[in-house]
Formats: structure tokens, C-alpha cells, sequence
């Protein structure tokens, strides 16, 4: 049937190439080699999991990240500006490690203190990918009647408004970007000591009326 369609309040997914040469390698012999400071599990107690500085700022602990840490607020601040069209300088909130060995996984989840938010991947495999939540269609606060889509089946016209969620795979050095309201996650982990850089970023003031938290 002869149709127009168009994809309503598209969400960006940016994806950057960052300098990563070293990275692991310090986090191996300066940062893992630390007792403290880590969080087994994250907040589902999945032991295969470990967060490292993640109620604090990694940048702010560790001078030898400072050329890191300069370029991705340069990306982030691309993708901000010039991907999503504001005019607001960010800053990162907090920023932390994410080891994960085999059969480990991360629950759905959305960030808080953040507008966007971001990963960069330091220790991957072809096996190494992240979900996206489609975040249109499930209510959280009512009871959700669902009639769920055939995503096994091609759409006729390459459509793909039927897929709840989105895998992408990902390489070492690639630094996704996304709105920090989108949830996002990753289950039964087939790449040995899956290594990442998480982070959170905020304006830097909100049109003059106050200054957000930045960890220290």
C-alpha cells in the first residue's frame, strides 16, 4: 500500500573512535592492583561484575588519565552541541571502571545526575556488545497490555520501529554516547575480563540558575 512513515523523537547513539593505547594496561597494574574502593556486583550482587571508583571521579583520582579525560569531553561536547544542538559547556559528574568476566551481566539501567552519558571500551572481542532500550511503549508507572512484534521477521519496507531494544557490537577504543534517560545493559558476558570507562556529564550551569554536583 502506497504510505509515507516517519520516525518520530529519534534518539542519537553516538559513536566516536578514541585513543585507548595504555589504558588497560594502567587500569591492570594501578587501578585493579588497589584494595577498596570497588563495587562487587554492581547493585544486582552479580559477583562477575566489578565497578571500580564508581561514586567517585576517576580523573580526578589519577592524573595519568588527563589526556583521556581531555578527549572525551571534546567528544562529548561535539555530541552535545553539535549532534543535539545545545549551547551548554558539559563536565563529568563522576566517571568509573567496569570489569566483567565471563557469564556476567548488567541489568537495564538509566543514570541519574547525568544528560548524557557515555562508555568507552578498553578490552573487548568480537563477542563484546550493549543493548539499548527503545524508552517509547512501556509505561513504568501503569500496568503495560503488551501484543509483542514479530522481530524475527524482516519488515517489507526495512522498518525497525519493532524492536524494543537494539544490540550493537562494540571494539576497543569505540566511545558510545547517549541521552542519559535510555536504558541500557548487556547479559551473560562471553568476552574474558570485558574492561570499560563509564562516565556521567552535566552542563556546567543551567542558563545561570545553579551549578550541578561534579564528584571530586
Amino acid at each position: 500500500m502506497k504510505h509515507q512513515t516517519i520516525g518520530l523523537f529519534a534518539q542519537p547513539l553516538v559513536r566516536l573512535q578514541m585513543n585507548v593505547n595504555g589504558i588497560a594496561e594502567f587500569f591492570d597494574s594501578e587501578i585493579k592492583s588497589e584494595n577498596g574502593r570497588v563495587n562487587k556486583g554492581g547493585d544486582m550482587g552479580d559477583e562477575s561484575l566489578i565497578h571500580y571508583h564508581n561514586d567517585h571521579n576517576v580523573f580526578r583520582l589519577y592524573d595519568q588519565l588527563a589526556d583521556l579525560e581531555s578527549e572525551i569531553l571534546k567528544g562529548a561536547n561535539f555530541v552535545y552541541r553539535n549532534v543535539m544542538n545545545f549551547d551548554s559547556e558539559l563536565g563529568i559528574t563522576n566517571a568509573w571502571f567496569n570489569e566483567c568476566a565471563i557469564g556476567g551481566s548488567q541489568f537495564m539501567h538509566n543514570h541519574c545526575n547525568a544528560v548524557l552519558c557515555g562508555t568507552l571500551y578498553l578490552r573487548t572481542d568480537e563477542k563484546t556488545f550493549i543493548q539499548f532500550q527503545n524508552p517509547f511503549g512501556i509505561s513504568e508507572t501503569v500496568c503495560n497490555l503488551t501484543d509483542l512484534p514479530n522481530t524475527k521477521r524482516d519488515n517489507p519496507y526495512g522498518y525497525h520501529f519493532h524492536f524494543p531494544q537494539v544490540t550493537c557490537v562494540v571494539e576497543n577504543g569505540v566511545c558510545l554516547f547517549w541521552p542519559s534517560y535510555i536504558k541500557h545493559g548487556y547479559y551473560n558476558n562471553q568476552t574474558p575480563g570485558r574492561l570499560s570507562l563509564s562516565f556521567n556529564l552535566m552542563p556546567r550551569s543551567f542558563s545561570g540558575l545553579y551549578n550541578p554536583y561534579f564528584s571530586s
